[in-house]
């Protein structure tokens, strides 16, 4: 028997399907009270659990060559090894639904899913030796429609239930708008704050721009990091342009989600931090150049697809922001244009 299917004492009763089954329904009521999965899923996954309750398969698919009927639930898991888990399904498929149809791929995924998840769980409660090596399938967690800090307010009433040092961490992925790895790589070498106007280095290596481009540093990002090079020269550890501009954070994934979830807001994940960041420059600037720069996108059209959710709702409110911008005397003339763009001009002058 292959490792990862013996139980750890013989005292164990062999698990069997219908208790990795009941473990994982037990799991998952969980997830949904604490807000991270729907309750769609788990009514899912109570149909599929019940429809793998009551089959029964032959007896061939476990190599027992007796060609009787056996009942699935009461099937002990160390049973069910890779290749008979390819047969249990090919079996499903050519088996049929309740209403004598076949089985949808869609359907037998599901149930598939369904089983796995089932054997995780009996792994976490000990009753397996260890995961078995084939990959989970998992049902995907619930992602509400509103996946991004809507003010100022939620960001501090988030930053205030953290740590200093998860603080820092949060602030740096909202405002530079970076995704979670390349926020990770920042060292102090990317950060000016020294010049009258305080600098950074942002980078997208998901589109190929590990080098990064120099952007003006939101004002709230200088004071927490000039806060932080304080407090490290203070403590007489002044950080090296090489060293991290902050301490990492491992299962960011699994420990933000739960904190927002607990404050009342949605689970966001370590990249909603960059979602919320660029929605907010989307609102306020729109969809423009310099906003896809900033994202690493090649076209503005990557931008307008996932961004446009932030744009103003209502025409009433598009009115009011022409007329904000009479009542300002300052915006009479057009912006000045980027160093970039003026030297495109000069060049096409020439």
């Amino acid at each position: 028997m292959p490792t990862y299917l013996r139980p750890k004492s013989s005292q164990l009763p062999a698990p069997t399907v219908r208790r990795a089954l009941e473990l994982l329904l037990e799991h998952t009521g969980r997830r949904v009270k604490d807000g991270l999965r729907s309750p769609a899923t788990l009514a899912m996954q109570e149909a599929h659990a019940a429809w793998m309750l009551d089959q029964e398969l032959p007896a061939a698919i476990f190599g027992d060559p007796i060609d009787v009927l056996v009942a699935l639930a009461d099937v002990p898991i160390a049973s069910l090894k890779p290749p008979v888990l390819v047969a249990l399904l090919e079996h499903w498929h050519s088996f049929g639904s309740q209403e004598g149809g076949a089985l949808s791929l869609k359907t037998v995924a599901k149930r598939k899913s369904t089983l796995r998840r089932a054997l995780a769980i009996a792994v976490e409660r000990g009753e397996l030796d260890r995961m078995p090596d084939f990959p989970e399938i998992g049902m995907p967690p619930l992602r509400p429609r509103v996946r991004i800090l809507r003010n100022v307010v939620e960001l501090r009433q988030l930053l205030a239930a953290l740590p200093l040092r998860r603080q820092e961490w949060v602030s740096v992925a909202l405002w530079t708008c970076q995704r979670p790895g390349d926020t990770e790589r920042m060292c102090w070498s990317d950060v000016d704050l020294r010049s009258a106007t305080p600098s950074m280095v942002i980078r997208s290596t998901k589109t190929r721009r590990p080098s990064g481009i120099r952007v003006k540093m939101p004002a709230p990002l200088v004071s927490v990091l000039r806060a932080r090079l304080d407090r490290l020269e203070g403590a007489g550890s002044s950080p090296a342009p090489t060293d991290r501009l902050f301490e990492r954070w491992p299962g960011v994934s699994k420990t933000l989600p739960l904190v927002c979830v607990r404050l009342g807001l949605p689970p966001m994940s370590a990249m909603d931090l960059r979602h919320t960041g660029i929605s907010w420059m989307v609102r306020r600037t729109g969809l423009t150049v310099a906003a896809q720069h900033w994202g690493g996108w090649s076209d503005l059209a990557m931008l307008q697809r996932y961004y446009a959710h932030a744009l103003p709702a209502g025409l009433d409110q598009a009115a009011d922001e022409l007329s904000s911008m009479a009542a300002n005397d300052n915006d009479d003339e057009p912006p000045p244009a980027a160093p970039a763009a003026r030297a495109a001009n000069d060049n096409e002058g020439r």
